[in-house]
């Protein structure tokens, strides 16, 4: 017999849920806000961290939840403002409390305290266990460990020998490796990109299938332009050029990579003018090598990205290690021409030198070459802008859209498996 009652599913964001949150946070976000009006027999509950335990409801049968971290990276000074603070903790107490009210449990990682608990849990009580890949967090570790050595211990021996000699970095991305494969053995289904470098950490017999992202195509909309706001706001000279970026700004997203292009500009006679929405450790180095040529737009809301991005003349994103980097496909949506890099935003560029520009090379002088010649060719520029904003109207997907495709079927069938073996 099928029940009436919803599908209750508990989903675990391993991440402080606030104003300076990233992607990862904000996609579990648009997803909650999708499911209020879907239509569908679901109910969702998404935990997130936060500086209380606080349930805030956005609808009858969808909220969010946070609850404070048993051991955050914020207590940790050589970590503290590197990455979005997460729980270093085997586990949260507090969690279980929540978990047993779920027919499905999805995590969004596989090496923090919510989904330790939910592995943990989903074993013990036989309630099935998803998990979606959203960050690389390997490679993350790699560059984050890498600066919080550095910070800890200079450019001394010390850090010479644990970075370069005993390759610590790398060690410790290796582990993280391990912990995913541990972790998403253990789950019925796993959802990843089409083009996701994680994939590979699969184990064989999980089924993998695709979890895309959403856009709000009337919110990130070539409307919002506004480039007269933007010169006043942040005093552009009206012949200076606007490249915007958003994301973090330290090494996870390749940011100097974009700020060294801009520098060999600067040095070539052009006047680029960089507005940089996010934050990071790499700000003050930044301003130090362009001076007057950079702009600092700290941590915007939705709407404030999208004014950002339809009002200016390109978007750059040089990040390599990214699964959906959502900056990308809200500038598209704005009609931004964009210029991207392999293993990072051109997962979202359909066709390459169409709708986007994806330069292979990782040096600054290619980026500085190929976005001189593109600011150069204004009919070109248009050209980019015009098939970006058209791909995503043709070919990209709602928020509401993905979690009905996307991650219904997979929680309907890990719960039906449930039901099924239960009865057998």
């Amino acid at each position: 017999m099928i029940s009436d009652a919803p599908l209750k599913v508990g989903v675990l964001v391993d991440l402080e849920r606030g104003p300076r949150a990233g992607g990862h946070v904000k996609c579990w976000e648009r997803f909650a806000e999708a499911s209020v009006d879907l239509g569908e027999n679901l109910d969702l509950t998404v935990h997130f961290q936060g500086r209380q335990e606080e349930t805030i409801s956005l609808g009858p049968q969808t909220r969010l939840v946070t609850l404070k971290p048993v051991f955050s990276t914020e207590r940790l000074f050589f970590l503290r403002n590197i990455a979005d603070y997460t729980d270093l903790a085997p586990g949260h107490p507090r969690l279980k409390h929540y978990l047993r009210n779920y027919d499905v449990l999805h995590t969004t990682d596989g090496y923090f305290a919510y989904a330790q608990s939910a592995a943990r849990f989903s074993k013990k009580h036989s309630v099935p266990l998803v998990s979606s890949l959203h960050t690389n967090t390997p490679g993350f570790t790699r560059v984050y460990s890498e600066r919080a050595i550095r910070r800890a211990f200079g450019e001394s021996a010390a850090a010479r020998l644990l970075v370069d000699r005993l390759r610590l970095p790398d060690k410790f991305s290796r582990d993280m490796e391990k912990k995913l494969q541990k972790h998403l053995a253990q789950c019925r289904a796993v959802l990843a990109s089409e083009d996701d470098a994680l994939a590979a950490h699969v184990p064989a017999g999980v089924p993998t299938t695709q979890l895309r992202r959403g856009i709000d195509k009337s919110l990130f909309h070539p409307d919002k332009r506004d480039p007269a706001g933007l010169r006043a706001q942040f005093h552009i000279p009206e012949d200076r050029p606007v490249i915007a970026f958003v994301g973090r700004l330290d090494g996870s997203k390749n940011v100097m990579t974009l700020a060294h292009a801009a520098k060999l500009m600067l040095e070539h006679g052009k006047d680029p003018h960089l507005v940089l929405a996010g934050k990071g450790y790499y700000r003050d180095e930044i301003k130090d090598l362009l001076g007057a040529n950079v702009s600092f737009a700290g941590t915007l809301e939705a709407e404030e990205v999208a004014r950002l991005n339809a009002s200016s003349d390109l978007f750059v994103f040089p990040s390599t290690l990214e699964v959906w980097p959502n900056a990308v496909l809200e500038a598209k949506a704005c009609g931004t021409p964009v210029v991207v890099a392999p293993g990072g935003g051109g997962i979202y560029i359909r066709t390459p030198g169409e709708d986007g520009l994806v330069i292979e090379d990782q040096s600054p002088t290619s980026w500085a070459d190929t976005i001189e010649a593109l600011l150069e060719d204004s009919d070109r520029l248009a050209s980019l802008g015009r098939a970006a904003r058209q791909d995503v109207e043709q070919n990209r997907l709602s928020w509401a859209d993905v979690l009905r495709q996307d991650l219904l079927p997979i929680w309907r069938l890990a719960s039906n498996e449930i039901v099924s073996a239960n009865n057998g």
